[in-house]
């Protein structure tokens, strides 16, 4: 099978979204499928230069981005796009419902297609972000997803919060749950002891800790403050935060006027290939993002055996079975929720060691082999549905 994946990031950029398109093409490439990406060009040097199967976008840096980039019009693409006119592929891909996704479904129904878009995110979070009023922003965003995804044969998203979601906006394309890919070979023999020497923490230190994008929507403030709680009873916690992005200086300016910055480490952007030692460094990691679906940092850290702690937002819930394979506090406690189970599960052996358990479990659904199998049936599906299509309008 020839598939083509479209996508508004990808490596070298350090995000979900690249890191699942990376992890899907690894997996169906692995399958014996032959995989073309299409993505904008990267911030950096790009470690696909010399691969025909890597097809790129011009693009310029996002204002205000670490390394995400945006693609430019169309006008600027021609080049690419005379390429894929040459290109047939049995199915399309796309990982947005906006700008790239959006050119890779008008492509993929001028070449007669069929199309499968995954729903990473809802995007209407992201309204109060622009010039005009976000009453404004927020239907006018639902509208174009609704008919972008209404175009597609197939959705897949990796929990059942964004199906209703979806379902409920007035979508009502068939919808698939397929989990976010993760390589958990990748993630075996983590050096706990090496990273926390090497970080400056001590053996008896309790490190609190996360690891991703440094973005408004991941309200990484009531982090830091839920830390600073616990560090007020305990002289031994210790604050990780391991990445970049956007919000890093106010989370930094919260560490400071907390009075948590002297037990904080902030480690900026790390190569991917560590991201096992920085989770195993952790006692704990705590998030409380309220626009995730299925976060690939909460499925590394359970791999690695680092109990997750998370706000009961739906993307969490999802996910997490609480007091099974994770720990889920009520969103209206906040930083309070987020210190008191913190709390519990560092004085309970007992519940930390059957958390780790069942996150080992978890994670190993989500292994990139096994998600590439699951969307090899998809795409079955989605072939069939447009040769369907076809030969009713025939």
């Amino acid at each position: 099978m020839k598939i083509a994946l479209f996508t508004n990031t990808y490596l070298p950029a350090l995000n979900g979204v690249a890191n699942c398109t990376h992890f899907y093409r690894r997996g169906l490439q692995e399958c014996g499928h032959e995989v073309y990406v299409c993505a904008p060009e990267p911030v950096a040097d790009d470690p696909f230069e010399d691969d025909p199967f890597v097809i790129r976008y011009p693009a310029v840096r996002m204002p205000g981005e670490v390394d995400y980039t945006f693609a430019l019009p169309l006008p600027f693409a021609i080049r690419t796009f005379a390429m894929l006119s040459n290109l047939e592929v049995d199915v399309v891909h796309t990982q947005h419902p906006l700008w790239v996704g959006k050119w890779g479904q008008t492509y993929a129904h001028r070449k007669e297609f069929p199309v499968v878009s995954t729903a990473h995110t809802h995007y209407e979070i992201f309204a109060d972000r622009m010039l005009l009023p976000e009453e404004w922003v927020a239907p006018l965003v639902t509208r174009q997803v609704v008919k972008y995804y209404n175009r597609c044969q197939v959705i897949t998203t990796p929990v059942q919060w964004m199906i209703d979601r979806l379902r409920e906006d007035g979508v009502t394309a068939a919808i698939e749950t397929v989990p976010n890919p993760v390589d958990l070979s990748g993630l075996a023999n983590a050096d706990r002891a090496s990273t926390r020497r090497r970080l400056g923490i001590g053996d008896e230190e309790v490190v609190l800790g996360y690891l991703g994008r440094l973005s408004e929507e991941k309200r990484l403030a009531m982090v830091v403050r839920a830390a600073k709680l616990l560090a007020d009873e305990l002289e031994n916690v210790r604050l990780l935060i391991v990445g970049d992005g956007p919000a890093a200086h106010e989370i930094k300016r919260e560490a400071h006027v907390s009075g948590m910055d002297s037990r904080a480490i902030f480690t900026g952007a790390v190569p991917h290939e560590s991201v096992r030692d920085y989770h195993a460094a952790m006692d704990l990691f705590l998030t409380a993002s309220g626009s995730e679906t299925q976060p690939l940092a909460y499925t590394e850290a359970m791999h690695v055996g680092t109990p997750v702690v998370a706000l009961a937002t739906p993307g969490a819930r999802d996910m997490i079975r609480h007091e099974e394979n994770g720990l889920l506090v009520d969103p209206t406690t906040g930083a309070e929720g987020l210190a008191a189970e913190s709390r519990r599960v560092l004085a309970a052996p007992a519940l930390s060691a059957r958390v780790i358990e069942g996150g080992h479990a978890f994670a190993k659904r989500c292994d990139y082999a096994n998600v590439a199998e699951r969307l090899l049936v998809v795409y079955e599906e989605a072939a069939r549905m447009s040769a369907n299509g076809r030969a009713n309008h025939t």
